[in-house]
């Protein structure tokens, strides 16, 4: 079932077939959750809205057609739940109150990379999250979809229901300022 198309999955899922939804559930359980971590900065919170997202996608099997891309489907329901999320909590979560609450996850390096690779890997990590939550929320959503679901300017544009340019506008600012926070510079 690895090489059926993610739209015939969530088909076969539509009239029954309970293996096909644990395909798409498998699939897309890394960039999804990654997706949430790098949006919300917290491991607790991300499970929360992952199952969210899964219970949503649930309840509205049987209203789904294919008339994109099942990845901008899923995405898009990422998108609303993290809004409701962040509508709940009432504020702007940011790492450091995360790290306050002891709450931020550890990357666990791999056995066979060298420690002192590693810990450069998991300082880099912790700079683009911490970048990226300074982020504002419409410029930090394009900038993770694109990172995450993988969607073009135009898929997030017909996902968000916002103008082409607004999205281009946002990712050209949110790219500046990511460069500007990790200390690249600004591309010519």
């Amino acid at each position: 079932m690895t090489d059926i198309p993610d739209e015939t999955l969530m088909l076969a899922w539509q009239s029954g077939d309970k293996a096909a939804f644990n395909v798409l559930y498998r699939r897309y359980r890394p960039s999804l959750f990654s997706y949430l971590i790098r949006h919300l900065g917290n491991r607790g919170q991300a499970e929360e809205v992952y199952q969210e997202i899964w219970l949503t996608l649930i309840r509205r099997r049987q209203a789904y057609s294919v008339t994109a891309a099942f990845r901008s489907y899923l995405f898009c329901i990422a998108h609303s739940r993290l809004h409701d999320h962040y509508r709940k909590q009432g504020k702007r979560w940011t790492l450091e109150q995360e790290a306050d609450e002891g709450e931020v996850e550890q990357v666990i390096a791999c056995e066979t990379a060298r420690p002192d690779e590693s810990l450069s890997k998991e300082q880099e990590s912790q700079r683009l999250r911490f970048c990226l939550q300074q982020l504002p929320p419409e410029q930090r959503s394009v900038i993770l979809l694109r990172l995450e679901a993988e969607l073009s300017l135009q898929a997030m544009a017909d996902q968000l229901q916002v103008a082409f340019e607004t999205v281009k506008s946002r990712f050209r600012y949110a790219q500046k300022k990511l460069q500007s926070c990790l200390g690249l510079g600004s591309e010519a």
